[in-house]
Formats: C-alpha cells, structure tokens, sequence
C-alpha cells in the first residue's frame, strides 16, 4: 500500500450531507434562540450562522470542498426563513404580502453577514485547497557520468 493508495481509501472530514446540515442546524438553531429571546436576528444568530458554515468548509472531505463554499446564502435562507416564519408567529396563514416581509426583513438586515461570511468560506476553501493538493514528486536528477581519464 503506498500513501496514495491509503489516503484515498480513507479520507478524513464530513462527509458532503454533514456539510450542509451542520450549518443549516446551527443557523436554525441560533435563529430560534435569538428570535426567542432577542425578538430578531442579531449577533447569536450571526455568529451561529458564521461558525456553521466555516467550520462546514474546515471540516469537510476536501473532494466535497465546492459546496460548502458557496452555500451561506442558501443556508441563510433555508435556515432562517422557516424559523422565522414559525417564531413570529405567521406561519402559514398571514397574507403572501404578510410572510414575504417577514421573511425578508431580516435576510435583507442580514445582508452584509451573509457577504462576509460567504467571501470567508470562498477565501478558506481556496487556501485549503491550495495547501492540500497533491504534489507530483519531483523527477530524480541524473547521475553525472564519471570522467573519463
């Protein structure tokens, strides 16, 4: 068995599913904690929503590396929006009018978080893809020939 043989065979990380559900889980629940307790979407849910998705990008397998680059928005919004339509009390039965700016209030508050952390995510899984390709081993040099004397 050589390494590379050994570390295809047993890649280290989350697997792709781990890596959406991780932060989908932690943004929901920073969601209803600050929504219960803070009556919005402020700094619990942020730093929730912020440390779901990097650690997403840190930890999972790199072959699945693409989609946890680009996903904070959709977790915003897959995330947040149902959570915050099932807290404030709207739900299902409020006007279109009613739950889209419920719904969209605080994603469009949000706003800037979302940008930074995506740009964060994009900037960490391009350093660790940098750092973790794989390298070629260099070609060995040619022995010089003995003189002739």
């Amino acid at each position: 068995m050589d390494d590379e043989t050994t570390a295809e065979s047993r890649p280290w990380g989350l697997p792709w599913w781990a890596a959406i559900l991780l932060p989908l889980a932690t943004t929901a629940g920073g969601a209803y904690a600050d929504l219960t307790f803070d009556h919005g979407l402020g700094v619990p849910f942020q730093a929730a929503f912020a440390a779901g998705c990097v650690l997403s990008v840190l930890f999972v397998r790199r072959r699945n590396l693409f989609g946890p680059m680009v996903q904070p928005p959709l977790i915003m919004l897959f995330a947040a929006s149902p959570v915050v339509l099932l807290v404030d009390g709207h739900g299902l039965g409020g006007s279109l009018t009613s739950q889209a700016l419920t719904v969209g209030t605080p994603l469009v508050d949000n706003f800037m978080t979302q940008v930074g952390v995506t740009v964060a995510t994009v900037v960490l899984g391009l350093i660790r893809l940098i750092l973790t390709r794989r390298r070629t081993p260099a070609a060995p040099e040619p022995e010089p020939e003995p003189a002739a004397v």
